[in-house]
């Protein structure tokens, strides 16, 4: 499972930590993670943060990117976990 994060820290579980702005983990992480950074900056909207995510998921998945096989949540400045809906409007603006 990849997740694209907004973190201003990351640690890895042997408690060394980095700072970062983005950070993609899980399995196929690492050309993910090359992009998101790429892709990052501070200004984005939250509209271009979420299609530059699962546009980058997309490119890495093997199966097609759907609202049944994908979670969107954004945490601030409360927690909210996408409906289906929601997250078929993202995929839309791929």
């Amino acid at each position: 499972m990849l997740h694209a994060i907004n973190c201003r820290y990351y640690t890895d579980p042997s408690g060394t930590f980095w700072q970062c702005n983005a950070k993609a983990i899980g399995s196929g992480s690492e050309g993910a993670d090359s992009s998101l950074q790429e892709q990052y900056n501070k200004d984005l909207s939250l509209l271009e943060a979420e299609t530059i995510a699962l546009s980058i998921l997309k490119q890495v998945m093997e199966e097609k990117v759907t609202p049944n096989n994908v979670d969107i949540a954004k945490v601030a400045p409360t927690y909210h976990l996408y409906t289906p809906a929601e997250v078929k409007d993202v995929i839309s603006r791929l």
